[in-house]
Parts: C-alpha cells; structure tokens; sequence
C-alpha cells in the first residue's frame, strides 16, 4: 500500500483528489494540507511514500516545499499536481526534486497508474509537460559546444578522454603528431578551455 498526503490550498482539489483515490486497493491517503507549512511541520511523523503537491499556493510554494524536503529526507517523493504548464515552474520544480509533474486538467484519470510509476522510480509526465522536457534538452543539444567540432575533432576528443598521448593518437588515425596537436588546439578554442584536464572536465560534465 503507498502511502499518500495532499498538499494544496485549494479544498476543492483535496476533495477531488481524496475521493479518485478513495477507492483504490493499491493508494492511501493518510494526510491531507492546504499550507506548505503546516505540511513540512507534519511531515517526520507522517513521513508518506509520496507527497501529491500543487505548486502555487498561498505562503510558501510546492516547490520551495520539495527543496525542503528533498534536502532533509533523500527518500521523500512529490508528484506535482498542477494547473501550471509554463516553463519555469516546470523546470524549477524537476530540478527541486520533483519525481512526476501532472496537469490537473487531464490527471485524475491516471493518478493512481502515476503514483504507483513514482513508488516504482517512474517519473510520470503530462503529454503536454514531456514534450516541454524534450524541447528543452533537443534546444540544449543543438547548441552545444560540441556540435561545433569536427567528426575527427570528436575522435580526437574521444581518445584524449580515453587516456591516449598525442603519439598513440596519431598512430591510430594514421597522421602526424602535429596534426593531433592542431587538432586539439582547435578542440581548446572551440570549448573555450585552456588544457587537456578542463578539456575532458567539459565533456565530463558538459559545463
């Protein structure tokens, strides 16, 4: 049985939400707030599987509520549930912590398929809110510092992570050394990085 608290500050939306899950064999409701704050002071003693929050509430926000949270117990999971589609509080929310991000124009229907996804490591999405999400990463690709190398750049790049010298470099692309060498000045300028460790650091971390 998952356990499950409700934290919004419009009654209606508790109500709703209770009475979906009211039924199910699989989710119980053992809370449910209509303050961030009087949701945080209660949550050590509740401690739920996973918490259903709204984001924009009066005092302090969902999502101020997950960076709390998130912060003092590593395990607490939150499936946001929100009339709110925009993309700040879409990607402020998934970088709080946030474990599923739902519309609630179209959820209450998969609310109990989304929270047993969440208790199972899934992250849930709206449609509408995944497509966001692969806009997002697909605009990041597309400017990428990376994008700008050549394919024999890359391989250069590729094998100087790997641990390769110029040398054993050269021999497996059959060129010179100082080919290597004008390759990797080139990889230096267009990551803009100074040496072969904030070379590798950037392709590491992509930052």
């Amino acid at each position: 049985m998952i356990s499950v608290c409700l934290v919004d500050d419009q009654q209606i939306s508790l109500d709703a939400v209770s009475l979906i899950l009211k039924e199910s064999t699989n989710v119980k409701v053992i809370g449910t707030f209509t303050s961030g704050d009087q949701f945080i002071k209660q949550f050590d003693e509740l401690h739920p599987d996973i918490t259903i929050i709204d984001l924009d509430m009066s005092g302090i926000s969902g999502i101020e509520v997950i960076t709390l949270l998130k912060s003092a117990y590593t395990d607490a999971k939150f499936l946001v549930l929100t009339n709110f589609s925009d993309d700040d509080k879409l990607f402020n929310a998934l970088k709080a912590g946030a474990d599923g991000y739902l519309l609630k124009k179209d959820a209450y229907k998969n609310l109990e398929s989304s929270l047993v996804s969440v208790s199972g490591g899934g992250g849930p999405m709206t449609p509408e809110v995944a497509r966001k999400v692969i806009l997002h990463f697909q605009k990041q690709v597309s400017v990428n510092y990376f994008t700008n190398l050549t394919e024999k750049e890359k391989i250069v790049l590729q094998l100087l992570v790997d641990g390769f010298l110029y040398k054993e470099i050269a021999a497996q692309m059959n060129v010179t050394i100082d080919a290597i060498k004008k390759h990797t000045q080139n990889i230096y300028e267009k990551l803009h990085v100074r040496t072969r460790s904030e070379a590798i650091k950037k392709f590491l971390t992509g930052n």
